[in-house]
């Protein structure tokens, strides 16, 4: 009898816990688009929703608040060369919060499951390349209508108290995950499950870490 241990027979997959306001993930976002790609045959990709700012947490764009995520935004321009606009942190009204846009992209992902990674980059986009605030409804129309998502349903969806929950369970998932910083993979080979990558890291970074990982089990 052969006591030879044997995988389960399913595919690996990674939870991408981001979050709509966090300029890191923005910065990560051709990056992690381009691991999909070349990794979609391989590993199930699912995103979580991390909750960078809610609750208690939530700030307004006061010149304080302002001057850290200029000096942030500018690190994460020059490492990732994504481009920032800087306008938008003069608008006192613009909250930081990560609760209406993360509901937006759940929203998204109840009626399309295969748009979720999509919305969630227009909308890190929109906020940090294009100035649009990342909390008002019609930042999410416009980008519902860009997916062809259906307005009514979708501002119907969004208007949900349980739409509210399912985005607070994510929050509250990324934390039961161990995660404390975003972007975060969290990889599963179907047996165990752990942090592969948390922050900002480079296509080659993450590439080298999978790669080593399937070669070693011989499916590279």
């Amino acid at each position: 009898m052969s006591l030879e241990f044997k995988r389960p027979d399913t595919k690996h997959s990674i939870l991408y816990v981001a979050d709509p306001v966090c300029a890191w993930c923005y910065g990560f976002s051709p990056i992690f688009e381009k691991i999909r790609e070349k990794y979609s045959e391989k590993i199930e990709f699912t995103l979580v929703l991390g909750g960078l700012k809610y609750g208690p947490e939530v700030e307004t764009f006061s010149e304080e608040v302002t001057e850290k995520l200029k000096y942030l935004w500018k690190e994460v321009e020059r490492i990732s060369k994504r481009n920032f606009h800087y306008d938008i942190l003069q608008n006192r009204n613009v909250k930081y919060d990560s609760e209406p846009g993360s509901r937006a992209v759940i929203t998204a992902q109840r009626i399309d499951p295969t748009l979720s990674f999509s919305f969630l980059d227009k909308l890190l986009e929109g906020f940090h390349s294009k100035g649009k605030d990342p909390n008002r409804f019609e930042t999410y129309a416009e980008i519902a209508f860009e997916l062809s998502l259906p307005l009514d349903e979708f501002k119907e969806l969004y208007d949900r108290e349980e739409t509210l929950l399912e985005t607070r369970n994510d929050f509250n998932y990324g934390y039961i995950l161990g995660v404390t910083g975003f972007p975060c993979l969290v990889f599963s080979d179907g047996l165990d499950r752990g942090i592969l990558t948390k922050g900002y890291a480079s296509f080659a970074e993450v590439d080298g870490l999978l790669g080593d990982y399937f070669r070693s089990i011989g499916s590279f």
